[in-house]
């Protein structure tokens, strides 16, 4: 028995026209087998996904940001079975496991998004090792390939907002003998706070399978 999963973006209004097309799937797949006649180039993404054929299936919808990410996992008795993870890839000398990787850069991103939400910039640091770090991950096959180019292109509107952002590096005036008070963090960018929203919905959509 094989497993097979299709993912995709809707809003929460859409919700019910997606069970609708589940339910529509299931009978037609039902009339099928019955009349032994079968329908040719169906397109719907559900059917693609192998809802035709099931022993088990799973839909998981995630609302985040005014977004539904909706997965729907189905296991079949024809589909190639996905190899699991018990044996990671081997990885380069020196490289972190893909384990200790996303553990670091949870504790990143967290920091991103607790200051992003706050209104302020992100700490330097934090957005530094996150950027770098997510370099590295998609460089590590079998965990999410095909999700690796929109997760690139998110990382890399992150790094141009972050250099395109203004900053305020002149110090400011005290008086003699006073030490100067702290710089005030610049407000974030709507730029910066989209990239990391964008990056935050990926991640969201991988948690689940990519642990």
């Amino acid at each position: 028995m094989g497993s097979r999963k299709t993912s995709f973006s809707i809003t929460r209004q859409e919700l019910p026209a997606v069970l609708r097309r589940i339910a529509d799937a299931l009978e037609r797949a039902d009339a099928e087998e019955q009349s032994g006649a079968a329908t040719g180039g169906e397109t719907d993404p559900l059917l693609a996904a192998g809802l035709g054929d099931f022993r088990k299936f799973r839909l998981n919808a995630t609302h985040a940001f005014g977004q539904m990410e909706v997965v729907l996992k189905v296991k079949t008795p024809d589909a190639a079975a996905i190899p699991p993870h018990a044996d990671p890839p081997a990885r380069s000398p020196g490289r972190p496991s893909y384990k200790s990787l996303k553990k670091r850069m949870r504790s990143s991103f967290k920091a991103l998004r607790r200051a992003v939400q706050a209104g302020a910039m992100p700490p330097p640091e934090a957005a530094a090792s996150f950027l770098s770090d997510s370099l590295l991950m998609v460089e590590y096959p079998g965990y999410g390939d095909e999700h690796y180019e929109a997760y690139r292109q998110a990382t890399e509107a992150l790094r141009a907002a972050l250099k395109a952002a203004p900053t305020d590096d002149s110090p400011a005036a005290a008086p003699s003998g006073v030490p100067p008070a702290p710089a005030a963090i610049p407000p974030v960018t709507p730029e910066i706070r989209h990239a990391v929203e964008e990056l935050y919905r990926l991640m969201v959509l991988c948690h689940d399978r990519y642990k």
